[in-house]
């Protein structure tokens, strides 16, 4: 079969032998990566944490409130750790909120209109992420980045204390979690009476 100036004789879908393959990331290159990724999953949990606040029952929202701090302290040793892998930095927190709060706009969750269907996916949606940002501490906590610098790049992570600090947040998310599952729990049960 003849090919035509346009076709490359590969099936649609496969990527062209032709194209450059780049190394997979290791060492201080993946956990500035990984930490870069769970930086933007964390803007999108702050601004569902504020739509859970805003979406549940008063005595339900003192117990959602000290989230905020803690999620600000989160963040905040996050991109500390990411400024010590790289010197590119991390993403700007302002940008990240708008984003991820554009994104979240539509969900008619909030203190004058609130679907309970739609409060129960923000509360699965943020205790999800609070999964998966425990997973990360527990991570991190047993690598490398816990106490010795990386064996590449030259970037010095850790230090005494710092799986010590790592640990405390993945018990912090795991808290986190309880609580709002034990919300999810609630709120979903009264959805379907």
């Amino acid at each position: 079969m003849p090919l035509t100036p346009r076709s490359t004789g590969f099936p649609a879908g496969l990527p062209s032998p032709w194209l450059p393959v780049l190394a997979p990331a290791r060492g201080s290159t993946a956990v500035a990566t990984y930490l870069r990724a769970h930086l933007y999953g964390a803007a999108v949990g702050r601004s569902l944490l504020d739509r859970c606040i805003r979406a549940v029952d008063d005595p339900d929202r003192a117990r959602l409130e000290p989230l905020r701090e803690q999620f600000e302290q989160e963040i905040t040793f996050a991109s500390e750790v990411l400024s010590r892998l790289t010197p590119i930095g991390t993403p700007g927190r302002g940008l990240l909120r708008r984003s991820s709060g554009i994104a979240l706009g539509v969900l008619p969750v909030g203190p004058v209109l609130s679907d309970p269907l739609a409060r129960l996916g923000v509360l699965e949606a943020l205790r999800t992420l609070v999964v998966a940002k425990r997973s990360m501490w527990d991570l991190l906590a047993e690598s490398w980045v816990a106490d010795a610098p990386s064996g590449g790049e030259g970037a010095t992570v850790g230090g005494p204390g710092t799986r010590r600090v790592l640990m405390d947040l993945a018990e912090q998310a795991a808290a986190q979690a309880v609580l709002l599952e034990e919300l999810r729990r609630t709120y979903g049960l009264a959805v379907f009476e």
